[in-house]
C-alpha cells in the first residue's frame, strides 16, 4: 500500500513538473553576416575571397587580413533532394565557379551555370553595376536570392529557374597575374 501511494504521489509530482513552464528555445547562433552587414559592407564594391571552401570568407578590399564575414556559397536548387539546403528568398551567397551561358532579352540578364561543383544549373543573373561583355566564367560574386521566374525550354513546356541579382562587384584577382583568358571580360 505504501509502495503504491509511493508511486501516485512521484507521478503528481512528475505531471506538476510538466505544466511548469519550459524556458524558451534561444535560436542557434547565426554564423552568417546579417543581410545588413552585406549590404553596408559590399553592396556595389570588389571584395576579397578566403580560402575556406565551405564557407564563403569574404572582406572588402580595405579590411585587415584576418577579418571576414561569412556567407553560404550558392548550391542551386537542391534536385537531389528537393528541400534540404534550400535558398531562401532574400537571402545572400557567394557565387564561385560559375559560367555565362547567353545574354537574356532585358539588359543586365544573363542565363549562367551555377551551382555546386557536382551539379550546375541554369540560372538567371541579373548584374546592376557590372557589364559583361562576353561569356566565360565569372569572378566570385556576392548575389542575392530572388525566387524563381518561369522559363519556356525548347520543348514548350514552363519550367521555374532561380534568379540572383548582382549585390558586389566581381572578387578582385588576388591570385597574380592577369585574370586568366577563359574568364568573362567586363567593365563596371
Amino acid at each position: 500500500m505504501r509502495i503504491a501511494a509511493a508511486f501516485a504521489f512521484v507521478a503528481v509530482l512528475a505531471s506538476l513538473a510538466g505544466c511548469a513552464k519550459s524556458p524558451p528555445v534561444q535560436a542557434p547562433p547565426r554564423i552568417y553576416a546579417s543581410a545588413e552587414d552585406v549590404e553596408l559592407n559590399f553592396r556595389g564594391r570588389a571584395f576579397v575571397l578566403g580560402d575556406n571552401n565551405q564557407i564563403a570568407e569574404v572582406r572588402p578590399l580595405d579590411w585587415r587580413k584576418d577579418k571576414f564575414l561569412k556567407l553560404p556559397f550558392w548550391f542551386g536548387l537542391n534536385i537531389l533532394v528537393p528541400g534540404v539546403m534550400a535558398p531562401k528568398e532574400g537571402d545572400f551567397y557567394v557565387i564561385s565557379e560559375a559560367t555565362l551561358e547567353k545574354p537574356l532579352d532585358a539588359p543586365g540578364e544573363w542565363m549562367i551555370e551555377a551551382g555546386s561543383s557536382l551539379v550546375k544549373q541554369e540560372t538567371v543573373f541579373v548584374s546592376t553595376r557590372t557589364q559583361y561583355v562576353g561569356t566565360g566564367k565569372i569572378l566570385p560574386t556576392i548575389v542575392q536570392y530572388m525566387g524563381k521566374r518561369e522559363f519556356k525550354r525548347p520543348d514548350g513546356k514552363p519550367v521555374q529557374i532561380a534568379v540572383l541579382r548582382e549585390v558586389s562587384l566581381p572578387m578582385k584577382w588576388t591570385l597574380g597575374g592577369h585574370i586568366p583568358k577563359d574568364y568573362a571580360r567586363y567593365r563596371t
